[in-house]
């Protein structure tokens, strides 16, 4: 059992010294803490984990109201990419923001063996994350009162971000952005508004939110200008043509709706209108749409175009809402007991995608659609506007529209259609428009998922608000100066500045060579002299382009706990072997065989050599020394041979008796339990077993 309890003990130690180390974090944000998700130490490199926090915060205890979170949070973080928390939303109305986190702009994505594998074009490597189910009873959110219109979302929201930084307060001066699509375009900017108004009215004691940017993709901002889109995109993608038999039935349902957009062209000055806030109509024109373009020739499952990305079909009437296909992973992982455990979930409901009950509620009826809201927070905040091209519900032409006929800035609309290139890692990506705060941004080969289609393109679009972009001009053939918008893979753009910085260095000391002089010194040649070019020559010698400082850290950590973890496994088998051939005691209580046993103590002994040993110990050195402890182990306590001269007979068991020292009785063959063998004794001892003999 001894040896046992040892083994336990160092097995424990090597564990815990080959673990990470220990968050140091509030007790309350340990609560929150997620530690493991199956795949997440099998798939995923440790260098990839991010630090993760979930669960559901209480909001309004009388009406059981619950926001769910998910946030990552970068373990490495760029120095151009921390004091930054990202907010996303997912749309619907009603659809659960893990769509965002497991096929979005999450870390993970999630397998069919129902395993998480890791995204290289995570957002959380720009910003923290924080994915939130909203409104009440959306995902794993939860509530016994639905809301209606748009003012309680974002009262909501409101609470829910007081209550985040309650637990998270280092994350409460940090800067602040809201990233989401679809329906989120109506949250976002209603959300926006209300942190605004709030930061204009702070009361005794409170704090301004630091708002910095919005990036909203394939947004449904403006409704009915959205679906007067939809014809015309469908002929310019190919979808229908004139020469369809049905095409007088949409170009009909198309006109109704153009009348409706008439009227509020009309009126377009932030009142609330009915036929504004109504949408039936015009949304018809997409299920027309849909109808009239059904191929029943085609398999089942191919008869419709996705109203998400028209490249792909779909079953109708679905028509896109069976997609993307990683769905049928999603939902059976996000319903195992095991992963709502690992993300806290304190109830037992059941994850759905999107709520029926939560987008039947929230009409907005009184709620102004949030294209009103634009103008005033483009005031102080810049926004993002992105579009993936392939999307027909929420398609670009619709939202470069209602950009065309909105006033912000003193202005209306772009002052110029002119587009410039958007390059990613030295590609073209899309085309930008951009001017007084707001950029429109049309995402090539993306779908009404942008981040989905291109998740390390769609990164870049954090770079683009935050401005760590850079914008390089260059002449055409017909000699026009021609502008582009360059973005970087992560961790790049710091390369390509150095890159730039010592290539205009060079020019300007070659430029200066050519007209007879001498080249003037840069700044840094200024300040440091001949010790920039030694420096620089070492960095250009003996650091690589590619180095990366903390990821040879963590592979000497994890070099060093390894070599631990084996000295410690030696340690533990030299401990197993010592405590295996430790013989049993040698007084016996039951009857002896009458043999002798020639026997001796290791530490009896260890006197007797005392002189011989201390002689060679003088000549060992401190790991000699060392090395003896763990392959000699440690004899106390062990029988060791002895020379024999040390031998002396022993006899225990039979034949031995007690006599009482007063009597001289003897007491009979007794118990010798408690027999110990004392130097004083042994010529009594002798004596003793003369007599009886």
């Amino acid at each position: 059992m001894y040896c046992l309890r040892l083994f336990l003990f160092f097995a424990v130690s090597s564990l815990v010294s080959a673990l990470p180390p220990k968050f140091a974090g509030s007790d309350v944000q340990k609560q929150y803490l997620v530690l493991d998700l199956p795949g997440l130490h099998t798939n995923v490199q440790e260098e990839d984990i991010p630090l993760m926090f979930s669960g559901q915060l209480q909001l309004y205890p009388e009406n059981n109201t619950n926001y769910f979170f998910w946030s990552y949070k970068d373990q490495h973080p760029l120095p151009e990419n921390t004091n930054r928390t990202m907010f996303w939303l997912n749309g619907g109305p009603g659809c659960s923001s893990l769509d965002g986190a497991l096929l979005e702009a999450g870390p993970f994505r999630v397998n069919e063996d129902r395993k998480i594998v890791y995204n290289k074009g995570s957002w959380h490597k720009a910003a923290n994350m924080v994915f939130v189910d909203q409104p009440g009873g959306t995902g794993f959110s939860y509530t016994d009162v639905y809301d209606s219109e748009l003012y309680q979302v974002t009262q909501d929201f409101l609470v829910f971000m007081s209550k985040y930084y309650e637990i998270f307060p280092e994350e409460r001066d940090n800067e602040i952005y809201f990233a989401g699509e679809s329906y989120a375009g109506q949250y976002i900017p209603y959300i926006a508004d209300g942190i605004l108004r709030h930061n204009r009215n702070l009361t005794e004691g409170e704090k301004p939110y630091n708002l910095k940017g919005l990036l909203i993709g394939n947004g449904w901002i403006s409704p009915n200008e959205q679906s007067l889109s939809y014809l015309p995109y469908a002929v310019q993608a190919g979808i229908v043509s004139t020469e369809n038999e049905r095409w007088g039935q949409i170009l009909s349902d198309h006109e109704q709706c153009q009348k409706i957009v008439n009227r509020i062209d009309a009126n377009f000055d932030g009142e609330l209108h009915d036929y504004e806030v109504s949408s039936s109509t015009c949304e018809r024109v997409l299920q027309t749409l849909l109808t009239i373009t059904r191929d029943k020739s085609l398999p089942k499952d191919e008869q419709c175009f996705n109203m998400y990305d028209y490249t792909k079909k779909d079953s109708f009437p679905s028509c896109g809402m069976n997609w993307p296909h990683e769905l049928v992973f999603v939902m059976p992982f996000l319903r195992e007991d095991e992963v709502k455990g690992d993300l806290n979930i304190k109830n037992n409901q059941v994850w759905r995608e999107c709520s029926g009950a939560v987008g039947s509620h929230l009409h907005a009826r009184n709620s102004i659609p949030s294209v009103h809201l634009l103008p005033s927070i483009l005031e102080t905040v810049p926004i993002v506007l992105f579009n993936g091209n392939l999307d027909i519900i929420c398609n670009y032409m619709g939202t470069e529209s209602f950009i065309k006929k909105m006033t912000w800035g003193g202005s209306k609309g772009f002052s110029s259609q002119d587009t410039t290139d958007w390059i990613y890692d030295s590609k073209t990506a899309g085309y930008i428009k951009s001017e007084r705060n707001l950029t429109f941004v049309n995402v090539f080969g993306a779908s009404h998922m942008v981040p989905y289609d291109v998740p390390e393109i769609s990164r870049a679009l954090i770079d683009l608000i935050t401005g760590n972009y850079d914008v390089q001009e260059t002449q055409t053939k017909s000699d026009k100066t021609k502008k582009s918008y360059v973005t970087y893979p992560i961790g790049a753009k710091a390369e390509a500045d150095a890159k730039a910085k010592a290539e205009a260095d060079a020019k300007a000391k070659a430029d200066a060579a050519k007209q007879g002089g001498q080249a003037s010194p840069t700044e840094e040649e200024k300040v440091d002299g001949d010790k920039s070019n030694s420096d620089a020559s070492t960095s250009e010698s003996a650091i690589p382009e590619d180095y990366d400082k903390s990821a040879t850290v963590s592979k000497i950590t994890r070099v060093i706990q390894l070599l631990v973890i084996i000295v410690l496994i030696w340690g533990m088998y030299v401990l197993y072997t010592s405590c295996k051939s430790r013989p049993s005691s040698i007084i016996k209580t039951g009857p002896s065989t009458g043999k002798k046993k020639n026997v001796q103590w290791a530490d009896q002994l260890r006197r007797f050599q005392e002189d011989d040993e201390e002689a060679q110990r003088q000549n060992q050195g401190f790991f000699s020394k060392t090395f003896g402890k763990f392959t000699t182990g440690d004899n106390r306590g062990n029988y060791t041979p002895a020379p024999d001269k040390y031998y002396e007979d022993i006899e225990l068991g039979d034949g031995i008796t007690e006599h009482d020292e007063q009597s001289g009785a003897s007491l009979g063959s007794a118990s010798v339990d408690n027999f110990v063998i004392d130097s004083e004794e042994e010529d009594e001892l002798e004596e003793q077993e003369q007599v009886h003999t």
